[in-house]
């Protein structure tokens, strides 16, 4: 399962972890998906939506 926001899409993003030494390494920012069963096209189904998008009220949660 992807690691991706089903409204906005907003996925990972890579970066630098830079230590006091000034070493380089590669890492990752993950955005806070959270499962949550919404309405899509008015069915009930089970979404990975980041918590942006829940809290502004982009998706109507199925009860």
């Amino acid at each position: 399962m992807a690691a991706c926001c089903f409204v906005c899409g907003k996925a990972k993003v890579v970066g630098n972890q830079i230590s006091h030494s000034h070493r380089v390494s590669k890492r990752f920012f993950k955005p806070n998906l959270q499962t949550v069963r919404a309405l899509v096209e008015g069915q009930p189904r089970r979404v990975r939506v980041c918590t942006r998008c829940i809290r502004s009220g982009k998706i109507q949660k199925a009860i």
